[in-house]
């Protein structure tokens, strides 16, 4: 089987940071829950061949968000082309590595952010705007926890080692290994902590130990971005109205673009299914 990545330097641009507007208070939630695992026959969408890996992990949110809070809707490889398309105007999917598929020069990756700030702009082929988005200091535990509890799945841009690889192969968790070389930057979704974080990757889920989570290489950590996305569902989740304060998110989203934040009518707040 063959594995891309695809995943670009972070930018570092402005944004939100979910600590700002985190209440201090956290909805109750278990010390160890996974909220992939009511999910599965997760597909590779084009990752296997490209390097859509954060087109896929926006496809695979969709999917978790929407089966969590709402009707299930897993977003389609064409879906996925379009999204990396945003980034990667050239690309053509059905194109050859002599032209501008898979595996040209037209097949550069995404930037994490871009593609969240395109979203939140434009919204993604599914048709779904975000509403906002905002970093996670994945070096807190507590708000890493947090995160997941109240929006059920982290975007995240790590780097892989290659020693991950065959971790991965034997169904083992990832490990900080020393001395491996890189082996790519790769976008993911992370969606439980049991406590090691769950992820998925390549149609298959799979898990963080602790030594992968706060390692470094060369002096950048394993895991060097964390995202969460406020979805319009989110707007009707008894978890996400407990656990923000969206007094100071409308603040802080001021503040950042100088434009109002504008909410998706609110429904009756409810729990999430299986939470």
């Amino acid at each position: 089987m063959s594995y891309k990545y695809g995943r670009r330097p972070p930018k570092n641009a402005p944004a939100l940071f979910l600590k700002s507007f985190l209440r201090s208070t956290v909805p109750p939630h278990p010390t160890s829950e996974d909220y992939l695992a009511t999910l599965s026959n997760w597909q590779m969408l084009g990752n296997d061949v490209a390097g859509d890996c954060n087109a896929v992990a926006w496809a695979n949110l969709r999917r978790l968000t929407t089966a969590t809070l709402s009707s299930e809707y897993y977003p389609t490889q064409a879906q996925v082309w379009q999204f990396y398309e945003t980034q990667n105007p050239q690309f053509e999917p059905n194109g050859t590595v002599q032209t501008n598929g898979p595996g040209s020069g037209a097949d550069q990756g995404m930037d994490v952010q871009t593609g969240l700030e395109y979203l939140e702009a434009n919204g993604g082929p599914d048709g779904v705007k975000a509403v906002a988005f905002a970093k996670v200091d994945q070096s807190d535990s507590a708000q890493v926890d947090a995160a997941l509890a109240i929006f059920g799945g982290l975007w995240l841009g790590i780097t892989v080692l290659d020693a991950n690889q065959q971790q991965f192969a034997n169904d083992q968790a990832w490990t900080d290994v020393s001395g491996s070389p890189i082996d790519g930057g790769h976008a993911i979704l992370a969606g439980g902590y049991t406590p090691d974080v769950t992820f998925i990757t390549w149609a298959q889920e799979t898990r963080f130990a602790p030594s992968f989570w706060s390692g470094s290489t060369g002096g950048t950590p394993l895991v060097e971005e964390a995202w969460v996305v406020i979805w319009p569902e989110h707007l009707g989740s008894r978890e996400f109205l407990q656990g923000i304060d969206l007094q100071q998110l409308a603040a802080d989203y001021l503040d950042l673009t100088g434009n109002a934040l504008i909410l998706p009518t609110l429904g009756k707040p409810t729990l999430s299914k299986d939470r």
